[in-house]
């Protein structure tokens, strides 16, 4: 079986070529937070090396649930639903989707995504696929690390601010794709500080799809570099107890541009019989 293993994979070894894109943002002290959180903190405890002849390197790191990139675990907005602990793996990986609204964004800092937006999108592109995490391009991730210019406002109050977001009616029409019971949507995010807009002061897109478990992920990096389908997403949260959310490291598998699969399968039939033929006549040989 090894020797078959290794044929195997041998024969399909470039399906395995992807591209590794990164969505999060780099935790420092320049990180940004909601304006009445506390700022991150790095301070460097050790780095250097010992009096024993090793190198030894340690840092303390403060900060908020909801700073840089972050995951909004279901229960930040809705008594009993899922805190960040309770999420189920499975629904922290799977499809993912980019809906494009930055040339609603470039006139207007409080655009939202609206279902006409989604439905666009699936009539270019078909309907969006099970278990899938929905990510919405408003541009403003060039901002990031400009309070003023990312926020709208360098209040400390949380007010004042603009920048886009995603509609109430864009999330009840996200809430109601359903696949028997299960949600068709399992996480919405955005590259902005939050899933309202600024504007918002009673976050009704977050209490909606907060309602039916489907986390969301916010200040999420380099959207601009996804395709509008066809990559896979992983979502690694801090696992906190109880936690309303958490830093999160997200990243994006997009399939070796050529998919190099599709360039195997014409031919796989051809090779793979006779390749097969050989291991079962060397077995036999073995056995006998």
């Amino acid at each position: 079986m090894a020797l078959l293993h290794v044929i195997l994979t041998m024969l399909f070894s470039e399906c395995l070529s992807h591209i590794y894109v990164d969505l999060s943002h780099t935790l420092d002290n320049d990180t940004m937070h909601w304006p009445t959180a506390i700022p991150v903190s790095v301070e460097v405890v050790a780095k250097g090396e010992t009096v024993k002849g090793y190198w030894y390197e340690a840092n303390n790191i403060c900060l908020a649930e909801h700073a840089g990139t972050h995951i909004d675990a279901p229960a930040h907005f809705f008594e009993g639903g899922w805190h960040v602990d309770e999420i189920p793996l499975a629904l922290l990986m799977g499809p993912g989707v980019v809906l494009d609204i930055q040339e609603k964004t470039e006139n207007n800092p409080l655009a939202e995504l609206t279902v006409d937006d989604i439905t666009r999108w699936t009539e270019a592109n078909g309907p969006l696929p099970a278990g899938v995490v929905v990510f919405v391009l408003t541009g403003w991730g060039n901002r990031y690390g400009d309070k003023q210019s990312y926020f709208g406002s360098n209040s400390s109050d949380g007010s004042n601010l603009k920048f886009p977001g995603i509609s109430v009616d864009a999330a009840k029409y996200l809430t109601a794709l359903k696949i028997g019971s299960e949600q068709r949507v399992v996480g919405v995010g955005l590259d902005t500080p939050s899933l309202d807009n600024g504007a918002s002061t009673t976050f009704p897109t977050h209490v909606e799809l907060f309602e039916h478990n489907i986390y969301g992920l916010e200040n999420v990096a380099n959207l601009k570099e996804l395709p509008a389908k066809g990559f896979h997403v992983t979502v690694m949260p801090m696992k906190i107890h109880k936690g309303s959310g958490g830093p999160a490291r997200i990243f994006a598998t997009i399939p070796e541009p050529g998919d190099a699969c599709a360039r195997h399968s014409s031919t796989a039939g051809t090779y793979l019989a006779p390749v097969l033929l050989v291991f079962i006549a060397l077995v036999f040989i073995i056995i006998v």
